[in-house]
């Protein structure tokens, strides 16, 4: 039945967009997958699944001698001597540090003094002198050169070069890793 006037009275025919409908549900269904690939990644998964371990971490590096922090100190009334062998030295690859005078002066060629944790990087200071002494000290990360009075030269190029050698190989192993109920051993460990 019509009303003159008034049109249509039935309802009107919704156009259902399927291709929204589908689009709509498709991002649900791949967030709702995110969500469930993140949880099975980062809880570790079921009780059921087999928990992977982790690596164990490997012994702490000891960064390599020459790449310590030295501190060079003037210990004679000579100016400028820290800075021309600090400049010596870093040409032969030594990291260098504070450069400056000490309030002592000193007696040898050199004194290096040097913590426990630096002994190695210590003797390949000495080995750039002929006649160094070395020091050890209470304490870590220290590594310190004072230049004395009756300093000349560094040694050869040569002859520095297979005292480091010599060092080098003299220098113990490193650590072995202990495995634990919650890491594996690295494959550098193991084989070590």
């Amino acid at each position: 039945m019509t009303i003159p006037g008034r049109g249509d009275l039935s309802p009107r025919h919704k156009h259902r967009n399927w291709r929204q409908r589908f689009a709509v549900a498709a991002v649900v269904l791949a967030v709702a997958g995110l969500g469930f690939g993140s949880y099975e990644l980062f809880d570790g998964g079921t009780a059921a699944s087999p928990a992977v371990l982790s690596r164990c971490p490997s012994a702490a590096p000891t960064p390599p001698a020459q790449h310590v922090r030295l501190t060079v100190r003037n210990a004679t009334l000579k100016t400028g001597l820290a800075a021309d062998v600090a400049h010596q030295l870093r040409q032969r690859s030594f990291t260098i540090g504070k450069v400056g005078n000490t309030l002592f002066r000193g007696k040898g060629v050199a004194t290096v003094q040097y913590s426990a944790d630096r002994s190695e990087a210590a003797r390949l200071v000495a080995a750039q002198f002929d006649g160094a002494t070395l020091m050890p000290v209470d304490g870590s990360k220290t590594l310190e050169l004072d230049i004395g009075p009756k300093f000349r030269a560094l040694v050869p190029v040569a002859q520095a070069d297979a005292a480091e050698r010599a060092i080098l190989n003299a220098s113990s192993p490193s650590p072995s890793v202990t495995p634990s109920p919650t890491c594996t051993p690295s494959a550098a460990a193991t084989t070590s």
